[in-house]
């Protein structure tokens, strides 16, 4: 579980970082594939939220 909870503080920098033009150069990427990488590092964070309210709601309820 603690792996999981951890992906999305690698995703998010990751996206930002090969995002930016000044470090990526000619190889930034695209809006289309920066939009897409974001929406599916919130999905990722959001499911983390919700593994982890069943995890507390599993072992206190």
């Amino acid at each position: 579980m603690i792996l999981s909870l951890q992906l999305s503080f690698a995703v998010f920098p990751l996206v930002w970082f090969t995002s930016d033009r000044v470090k990526m150069g000619e190889f930034v990427n695209p809006t289309w594939v920066k939009a897409l990488a974001y929406l599916v590092a919130v999905v990722i964070a959001c499911l983390n939220a919700w593994l982890l309210a069943q995890t507390f709601r599993g072992r206190l309820g």
